[in-house]
């Protein structure tokens, strides 16, 4: 934006007659001295637009009879816009730019034509641009790629006017992918058009974190929302990070891990010893690939894996590594029965026929526990399975170490014993039930336990005085009750020897 205030030799020929150029030119602040109908005629017409945002660019155009000498355009508080624009003999028009002032208010305007002696021939009426709806804005994240877990990032907000000088003021609000706030700053200008503000970012564990900025606006400025803007936090800064201990020890294994970010990526990674390949190409799962690695010489060395995307995109990252030759500790194995405790090495359990349950198993080396057993019983994974009520299992927990850890063994002795038969019978819990009544014991089809064995149904208080049991052609067995009185039932099968426990149960009826 050009302006400048009018010097008092240029405006010494439009002092007289203020008060009459007061009625013609409108908008004119009090004491603005302003050209008098007597130095020149009423004969500029301005035209352009007539509604602009603070700080927008405006075009002007004065037409009518110039003579010879030069036209200005002359606002409120006698501030010139534009520059001072030649005018040539014979021209008909002249052209102005200029940009709005950063302000609220509209702007109010006047045309001039001064003489080549300098005295005002020709001036225009009043013409006022309206302050418009309002400067658009952009906003923009700017954030490096990727970031170290645990170290400060600067991230920076821009918020830039459109088409305008304009510099927007207020607040950005800086929000998550789950829409919680990060933070909220005040923008700080940063030269015509640009405004911004920034904090230092740190993030706590890997991952994809994606922010995006809000500026609210500011009366003048329009509000706008940023694109999505991703950073990808790692162990390393970069895009691949390789997790191994600082030291290990020869002949005992280790897991290298290499890890991704984002997790996306889909490729291979590849692991060194030294610059030399101790892997093939492994796939990326996850965001991550892994190895077992066992340290065959002692010394000091440098680990590396580095990666290739489908895309083409490739990287990689190094760590330095001992390897020390002194024996390692045996690694310790945790086994834990949910709902019992822990299991203690070469102790005896004894265990129910049908029982099956899954472990909860830990080492201090961090690696993982492998079951296997001899005997009647079962192993999947870390889930033990009983499925006779004889005999006995030896189970075996099994670590390969790492991590500074040497390898280990854990035993434990299952003695099996009878299980408790369980049937799907309907009887109702003892209780009060009126007289008259038919209790179902037994749907049909149910007459079986879990251990193949028949149910068998008596009545042992009240049997055909108070009570019935009726057998139905379905299967199903139910109690009449007859009348008032007290009934008792009972229910009993066969025990399997070796495997199944007896199954018996008892009910108490009294009809009312």
């Amino acid at each position: 934006m050009t302006s400048r205030t009018l010097s008092k030799r240029r405006l010494g020929s439009i002092v007289a007659g203020a008060a009459a150029a007061g009625a013609l030119i409108l908008g004119t602040v009090a004491g603005a001295a302003a050209p008098a109908q007597a130095d020149g005629p009423i004969n500029l017409t301005i035209s352009g637009t007539s509604s602009a945002a603070a700080g927008s660019t405006v075009n002007l155009t004065v037409t009518g009879s110039l003579q010879e000498g030069r036209v200005i355009l002359l606002g409120q508080n006698n501030q010139q816009y534009g520059q001072d624009y030649p005018i040539d003999l014979g021209a008909s028009q002249a052209n102005f730019t200029f940009a709005m002032p950063n302000s609220p208010s509209p702007l109010t305007l006047t045309a001039i034509n001064y003489g080549t002696d300098g005295s005002a021939v020709g001036f225009s009426n009043a013409f006022s641009i309206n302050l418009a709806n309002g400067v658009t804005t952009s906003t923009t994240i700017a954030a490096p790629n990727t970031a170290k877990v645990g170290t400060a990032t600067k991230v920076t907000v821009n918020v830039n006017a459109t088409n305008s000088t304009y510099a927007p003021t207020g607040q950005v609000v800086v929000r998550d992918q789950n829409g919680n706030i990060v933070t909220t700053m005040g923008l700080t200008r940063n030269g015509n058009s640009s405004s911004y503000a920034y904090w230092w970012w740190t993030p706590q564990t890997p991952g994809t974190y994606i922010f995006t900025a809000y500026y609210n606006g500011d009366g003048v400025a329009l509000g706008s929302t940023s694109p999505a803007d991703a950073v990808n936090a790692s162990g390393s800064g970069g895009t691949i990070t390789l997790t191994a201990p600082g030291t290990v020890n020869v002949g005992v294994p280790v897991t290298l891990t290499a890890t991704l970010v984002p997790n996306t990526i889909q490729g291979s990674v590849g692991f060194t010893l030294n610059g030399q390949p101790i892997s093939g190409s492994i796939p990326i799962v996850g965001g991550k690939a892994s190895m077992q690695w066992t340290p065959t010489v002692a010394g000091n060395a440098t680990l590396g894996a580095s990666f290739t995307t489908n895309g083409g995109l490739s990287g990689s990252t190094s760590d330095p590594v001992v390897v020390v030759a002194a024996p390692a500790q045996q690694d310790r194995i945790t086994l834990v029965q949910p709902g019992f405790g822990p299991w203690q090495p070469n102790a005896a359990y004894p265990m129910m026929n049908g029982s099956s349950f899954t472990f909860q198993a830990s080492t201090a080396s961090g690696a993982g526990v492998t079951l296997s057993e001899t005997g009647p019983c079962q192993v999947n994974g870390l889930t033990l399975t009983v499925p006779t009520g004889t005999g006995q299992c030896n189970l075996v927990a099994s670590s390969p170490g790492g991590n500074g850890f040497g390898p280990v063994q854990y035993g434990y002795t299952v003695n099996l014993i009878p299980g408790n038969q369980v049937a799907n019978v309907a009887a109702p819990q003892s209780g009060n039930y009126n007289a008259g009544r038919t209790l179902t014991l037994e749907g049909p089809g149910n007459s079986d336990t879990n251990a193949g064995q028949n149910i068998n149904w008596f009545i042992t208080k009240g049997k055909n005085k108070i009570c019935k049991l009726q057998f139905k052609g379905n299967g199903a067995v139910k109690l009449k009750l007859l009348k008032k009185g007290h009934c008792m039932v009972k229910a009993n099968a066969p025990g399997v020897p070796g495997q199944w426990n007896a199954f018996s149960l008892k009910r108490s009826y009294h009809a009312v």
